[in-house]
Parts: structure tokens; sequence; C-alpha cells
């Protein structure tokens, strides 16, 4: 009975495995408060996977970063923008002579326009979800990374 109660116990104190998390990383010395235009570049997907490697889940993408950058300030501009933001989506791996889903990925870069060298990005990891389901999230997982452009001073 102790062993019982006590597996249990440990059980519900013992920290669940996240099916999804996010890691966002920048460059400390980019001035962000001089960032106020944007230009989108085409997105792409490192998966063959149709749920996710199609124009129209791009298209929802991209819809939803002009949104967020828009929400933030920011303004579309395909003249001189001071920022170009792309995405991947997707993940396979190889699994003998075939290819498995791995996991769903997000990933956002922002890239200097004046030095084309990244500033910020954003990754989104979905271990769990098929690939249907990491279709329909992707707007709220954009939304989730983007909560964190620009970064805040330290």
């Amino acid at each position: 009975m102790r062993l019982a109660a006590a597996l249990a116990s440990s059980l519900l104190l013992t920290p669940l495995p996240l099916a999804d998390h996010h890691h966002v990383v920048s460059v400390d010395a980019t001035a962000f408060a001089n960032v106020r235009t944007f230009s989108m570049r085409e997105g792409r997907a490192t998966t063959a996977r149709p749920e996710l490697n199609n124009r129209l889940i791009f298209g929802k993408i991209e819809d939803a970063i002009r949104t967020q950058l828009a929400m933030r300030g920011l303004k579309e501009s395909s003249n001189d923008p001071d920022v170009f933001v792309s995405f991947v989506v997707g993940e396979d791996r190889p699994n003998g002579p075939s290819v498995i889903f791995n996991q769903g990925t997000l990933v956002i870069d922002v890239t200097a326009r004046d030095s084309n060298k990244l500033i910020w990005q954003g990754v989104y990891t979905d271990e769990k979800s098929s690939p249907a389901k990491h279709a329909e999230k992707l707007t709220s997982d954009v939304k989730t990374l983007l909560s964190e452009f620009p970064p805040k001073k330290k």
C-alpha cells in the first residue's frame, strides 16, 4: 500500500515532458528600435507532407507573420525594408529506405537587409502532433514566437 502511494505521489510530482516548446535568440547588438519595415521572403518546407508543404499553408503563415509584425508597429515594404522575414516549416528524417515525419517545426528568421545577417530567430517545435494537427496550429505558433519580437532589453 505504501509503495502504491509513493509511486502515485512521485508520478504527480514529476513534471511531464511538454509536447511542444519554443526558443528565441537574437543578436544583442542589434538596434531593434530602428527596425520599422519588413519584407516577406518566400517560405519553404523541409517535408514532403502535403499538409505542410503547400501554398495555402504558406499563405496562412505569411498572413500571421504580417499581422503580428503590424501589431508591433512594423510596416511591410518592398522598397528597401529594414529586415527580411522568412520561414521554414516541417521536419522529416530518414528511416532506412523511407522517410518519416519526425517532428513539426516552424522556424522564423529575421535578417537585416543592410548586412544580410540573421538578427533574430524563433523556433517552435511540436514533437507529438501529426502533420495535419501541426498545420492547424501554425498560426498560433507564429503568434507565440513573435510575441518575443522585438526582444526585450536586458
